[in-house]
């Protein structure tokens, strides 16, 4: 099917086009809202413009794809999205669990309220994104990029997060537990008032990042770096920080109760008042 067909067949009011091929083809400012390329061969194509509210693409092959619009509520589960630019595309309320966005870029995107469980995020950029509130449990996001987002009250229980970039990002009030964050840079980064607790944040770099207030008891810290970081009453009993780097900190009112700071660098670390 061309595209003229697809849009003379739309416009008539038709919207199931299951397992339709479309790949390589150019819809530039088109209107598609509640349309059904379930199963469908989107490879390369470009959705510059494009209106996809609650269209259904579930299980649709969209890798190395071009999309930019309003993707509300749209069903991406299952959805093959690998290596595709999705920057600055508003995907508030879709879901997309178990696809696979590994090398895709979704800069500057909006994902309030999505769901993103059991994803594939590895080495995927959500730089500056808008994740507020969003569902990413289970997800991977080894080696993604999420420099400068917002995850505030994210959930990402048993994520894999290992050497995850979320410098300056912000992770207030997010649900972390049991996430497995080896290596992840986060430096200026806020997580005050989130739970880390069973976490395994070791190798990890937490330079003048923000826990204030926070849960993180029962976590692996060992060789990490938390120079002038904030954990002001921060809950950090039963927590392993043997060899990590203090230096600075503000433990301030910090339940360090059974904590282990063996062989870690207190210099200057502030304890009391």
């Amino acid at each position: 099917m061309d595209v003229q067909e697809l849009l003379e067949r739309y416009n008539r009011g038709e919207t199931n086009f299951e397992k339709i091929d479309l790949r390589g083809q150019i819809l530039p400012n088109i209107n598609l809202s509640r349309v059904n390329f379930k199963e469908a061969d989107l490879r390369d194509i470009n959705l510059i413009g494009c209106s996809l509210i609650q269209a259904n693409l579930k299980e649709a092959n969209l890798s190395h794809a071009v999309i930019q619009g309003d993707l509300t509520e749209i069903n991406l589960i299952q959805a093959n999205l690998m290596s595709a630019n999705l920057s600055k595309c508003d995907l508030t309320d879709a879901s997309l669990r178990n696809a696979n966005l590994s090398d895709t870029n979704l800069s500057h995107s909006i994902f309030v309220c999505s769901l993103l469980h059991d994803s594939n995020l590895k080495k995927a950029n959500l730089s500056h994104g808008k994740m507020i509130n969003c569902l990413l449990s289970r997800a991977n996001l080894s080696d993604a990029n999420l420099q400068g987002a917002n995850l505030q009250g994210a959930n990402l229980t048993n994520a894999i997060m290992m050497n995850t970039n979320l410098e300056g990002a912000n992770l207030s009030l997010t649900q972390m537990n049991s996430v497995n964050g080896f290596g992840i840079k986060a430096s200026h980064a806020n997580f005050s008032h989130a739970n880390l607790s069973g976490g395994n944040f070791a190798n990890g770099i937490f330079h003048d990042a923000n826990f204030h207030d926070s849960i993180m008891t029962w976590c692996s810290f060992k060789m990490t770096n938390f120079t002038h970081a904030d954990l002001s009453e921060a809950k950090l009993s039963w927590s392993n920080f043997t060899k990590a780097i203090l230096t600075k900190a503000n433990l301030i009112d910090a339940n360090i109760n059974q904590v282990t700071f063996d062989g870690a660098n207190l210099e200057g670390t502030i304890f009391t008042k």
